[in-house]
């Protein structure tokens, strides 16, 4: 453009119009709740994946109590009492490091001072076994013993819990 012809363009003094390039929230809104039709579509899921992926630290707490080297006696001794009364799952794996078979027994008490037997097993030298109550009491605890008296052995046990929300 010339010179002349951008003087021109100056001297017209015409009122200037802002116009906002911002819808409404009104219309904003009413777009959103009430869509075409052609853009109403189903969520598309694999059926292997959930929509959602659940985080593991996000959905579910997990607990984890280890005592290793417990010797077994020819008399019982038993291991702390766990409280067991909001956790969803749990479990205790029981790992025979010695030679010697050993009796373990899972117990279980409504107030964490009588205790009435749940399962038993024995578990041979070198053998790993997972034992689970198969009742419900607020405490659970795990009493170890030699099978037979003056051989013991030495036994590795993991309580591992979860709670689910």
């Amino acid at each position: 453009m010339s010179r002349p012809a951008k003087r021109s363009k100056k001297r017209l003094k015409r009122p200037i119009k802002y116009v906002s390039r911002r819808r409404s929230r009104r219309s904003c809104r009413a777009k959103l709740l009430k869509p075409p039709c052609y853009r109403i579509t189903r969520p598309r899921v694999k059926q292997d994946h959930p929509s959602h992926p659940k985080l593991p630290g996000a959905t579910h707490c997990f607990t984890e109590h280890t005592y290793v080297g417990a010797e077994t006696s020819s008399s019982t001794s038993a291991l702390p009492a766990q409280d067991t009364s909001s956790l969803s799952m749990y479990t205790y794996g029981i790992v025979n490091r010695g030679q010697n078979p050993a009796l373990v027994q899972i117990q279980i008490s409504p107030n964490a001072v009588d205790y009435a037997v749940d399962s038993q097993e024995v578990i041979a030298g070198g053998q790993t076994k997972a034992l689970v109550p198969q009742r419900f009491l607020r405490y659970t605890r795990l009493v170890i013993q030699s099978v037979e008296p003056g051989q013991p052995t030495r036994l590795d046990v993991y309580f591992q819990a979860q709670r689910m929300p």
